[in-house]
């Protein structure tokens, strides 16, 4: 395989159903690292918005739930909705701390046009298939003047890493969740132009990204690429001993290298914005 090797066809199966499901046992580890890894940066950017207490919030895709948390401490007065496709991860009641929990399926569930105020996903959209159309209809739930930020994954800088090995099963692990459920890794550079073409005005957009090594982000990735073993070594040429190479050195002081990269982009619906 060479790094720029073309992935098989995606199959019919979604996130969650096997690859990432939340049955297995390591799965809330995984998240928690990777909401160690990006909570700050989310945090940095929701709280740049101009929140109010009265707010109500839908959080998509919310994984264990610390956005949401996040956002039930800003929004007290108001109402915080998260949102995921198996919510068996999210803390019990007692411990929610002001939000909301709903089974909630993006790609084919509705909210209410005009219902919130704020709107946040997390590497969400980039795993639908029907990434475009989704992004679109939730736009309309936005209510007039509110917010969406969308954050998603980038490959990027994975494709100009030094390390060849890294670099190697990296792009592997980004080819086999394409080959799988669907999953662009590229998709997340064009949102902009996305969020511009939903009808939402004062665009912007950043990107982030986090290192490997003995890091939330190290413990994110190792985690991810043991579920993908199979598909890295039977479809895309992975040995064992490159594998089990990898599997140390992100996870090891030994290489300092960056992870998947974030790209941000957040729009506001305008006042005559109306469910089309």
């Amino acid at each position: 395989m060479t790094d720029t090797a073309s992935p098989p066809a995606p199959s019919g199966e979604v996130y969650g159903d096997h690859v990432f499901s939340h049955l297995r046992p390591d799965e809330a580890e995984r998240l928690e690292a990777l909401a160690q890894a990006l909570d700050e940066n989310t945090f940095r950017r929701l709280g740049r918005l101009p929140l109010r207490a009265d707010w109500h919030c839908l959080e998509i895709g919310a994984g264990l739930g610390t956005t949401a948390r996040w956002l039930a401490a800003r929004c007290s007065r108001g109402r915080v909705v998260a949102t995921d496709i198996d919510t068996r991860l999210f803390p019990d009641p007692g411990s929610r701390n002001g939000w909301e929990a709903r089974e909630h399926d993006v790609t084919r569930d509705e909210f209410p046009a005009g219902s919130f105020d704020l709107i946040h996903a997390r590497w969400v959209f980039s795993h639908l298939r029907s990434r475009d159309a989704d992004l679109t209809r939730v736009a309309r739930w936005l209510k007039p003047g509110g917010w969406l930020v969308v954050e998603d994954l980038a490959q990027f800088p994975l494709g100009s890493s030094p390390n060849p090995l890294y670099r190697k099963v990296s792009l592997a692990m980004c080819a086999a969740v394409q080959a799988r459920i669907g999953t662009d890794c590229t998709w997340a550079r064009d949102l902009p132009r996305v969020l511009g073409a939903a009808g939402l005005t004062a665009v912007g957009t950043e990107a982030s990204a986090s290192s490997v090594g003995p890091t939330p982000m190290g413990r994110f990735w190792q985690l991810s690429a043991e579920q993908l073993r199979s598909d890295l070594q039977e479809t895309f040429g992975i040995t064992t001993t490159e594998l089990e190479r990898f599997l140390v050195e992100v996870r090891s002081g030994g290489l300092t290298d960056l992870c998947l990269g974030t790209v941000a982009a957040w729009g506001q619906a305008p006042p005559q914005l109306v469910a089309r």
